[in-house]
């Protein structure tokens, strides 16, 4: 049992040996936290979804003749995007509500007026419609006019596609705790009208528009958002343009190049788990290179002379046939490392824990301990506690249930977000520590 025990103790070794080889052939990570230092993730990372509500206003063919408080509606919208890099992002959304206006002939000229007059186009509350026109409805009560203007109400939905672009980390560097994020985008959908107009046609028209999205931090997770949006469409969207009626020769009504629609919204947005980005490994120069191949070259023989020591340890203890003391034990601590913001087992950690369990559950007197630790240079110091606990916890779990070790033998504890452990290298710091407790 005794031997059994060594040699487990020595494997284990070996393999937290050559993880630590591994790890310090990497090159070193890039502090400086730029954008073109991190890794692009796979397409089920970083998803977002929102809603939000706010007011908009119209820009029609005769909304200018209407009071300012008139023309402002409340809409309704809702969105999903995915950010393929921290600086940009693509998301579908469609948002709604009504379209509050009023229908005007057009009199520019006294010959076209007298002609246009009575004769009136688009969504016109309460009409009475002849040949696809309104001649009568509900009259707009505030205008000083000589002619009338009747009262619209037009409902609608706007399908769109935007492309965002966070400048704040295009500019300033990805930062996952950056409270004000600054981020324009440019959009493209389509509109349509939910209620038919006086000429017993449905809007359908392409958009465009370009808008500025202010995103507030409130955690890890949850934003808010205050969007501004500027859309454009074409002159038909509500239904009054320019018409010829035929025999009689009746110009309907004066047409625009276009028409358009401000609005102003707040809203929440979560982001979907996995979320956040991972630091890539850079080397700016070659003298760095040089250096880090050299620093691999002196671990190395280090290393190997290590080995050599273990060996002449274990002849040593075979040759005295003792029993195995804490002083023997303490020379092996195992220390497992996690990605960042993850507390998942792999397959290798799990090998060196096996060999661990058989050498504690050998020395029933002594007692291990079980340490959680996080990085403190990302995430916040309340996920880092969070991260720190469930790493022991995994690890410990794994010790017990899986390979048998008494709960009795083992105490674990968590640290929280540490400063750099081992080699200056923040990934030594996301990991759990097993040693013979003190």
């Amino acid at each position: 049992m005794i031997k059994k025990t060594l040699i487990a103790l020595v494997a284990l070794g070996s393999l937290s040996s050559a993880y630590a080889q591994e790890k310090d052939n990497q090159r070193a990570e890039d502090r400086a936290k730029m954008f073109r230092g991190v890794v692009t993730n796979k397409f089920g990372s970083n998803w977002e979804i929102g809603a939000g509500v706010g007011g908009q206003i119209y820009f029609g063919d005769h909304d200018k003749q209407m009071r300012f408080i008139d023309r402002l509606d409340l809409n309704l919208g809702v969105k999903a995007g995915k950010w393929f890099t921290p600086g940009l992002g693509v998301r579908l959304g469609v948002f709604g509500g009504q379209i509050s206006g009023v229908s005007g002939w057009t009199g520019n000229e006294s010959w076209q007026g007298q002609r246009n007059r009575g004769n009136y186009q688009g969504f016109v509350n309460d009409a009475t419609v002849v040949r696809g026109l309104a001649t009568s409805g509900n009259v707009y009560k505030h205008t000083d006019h000589s002619y009338k203007l009747f009262e619209t109400t037009q409902k609608y939905l706007n399908i769109h596609a935007d492309v965002l672009f966070n400048l704040s980390n295009m500019i300033g560097g990805y930062n996952q705790e950056r409270f004000y994020s600054f981020i324009p985008f440019a959009s493209a959908g389509f509109g349509l009208s939910l209620n038919k107009a006086v000429n017993g046609y449905y809007s359908h028209e392409p958009t465009l528009g370009v808008g500025l999205l202010n995103r507030f931090r409130v955690s890890d997770a949850l934003d808010i958002d205050l969007e501004l949006r500027g859309t454009y469409t074409g002159d038909r969207f509500d239904q009054e343009f320019l018409m010829d009626t035929g025999d009689r020769g009746i110009q309907a009504q004066a047409g625009r190049w276009g028409e358009g629609m401000f609005s102003v919204g707040v809203g929440v947005n979560y982001k979907i788990p996995r979320r956040g980005w991972e630091y890539q490994q850079i080397c700016p120069n070659n003298d760095d290179v040089i250096a880090d191949l050299k620093k691999s070259l002196e671990n190395q023989l280090a290393l190997r002379e290590g080995d050599a020591q273990r060996i002449k340890e274990l002849e040593d203890a075979l040759s005295r046939q003792g029993e195995v003391t804490r002083e023997n034990v303490t020379l092996y601590p195992l220390l497992v490392t996690f990605h960042i913001d993850r507390w998942v087992l792999r397959n290798q950690d799990r090998v060196n824990l096996g060999f661990l369990a058989e050498a504690i559950k050998s020395n029933p007197n002594l007692k291990f301990k079980v340490t959680g630790f996080a990085d403190a240079g990302t995430g916040s110091v309340k996920r880092n506690i969070f991260l720190a606990k469930k790493r022991s916890e995994v690890i410990f779990d794994c010790l017990v249930n899986e390979f048998g070790v008494p709960a009795s033998q083992l105490i674990r504890d968590d640290k929280g977000g540490v400063e750099n452990m081992y080699y200056n290298d923040p990934r030594c710091s996301r990991a759990v520590l097993l040693k013979v407790s003190e």
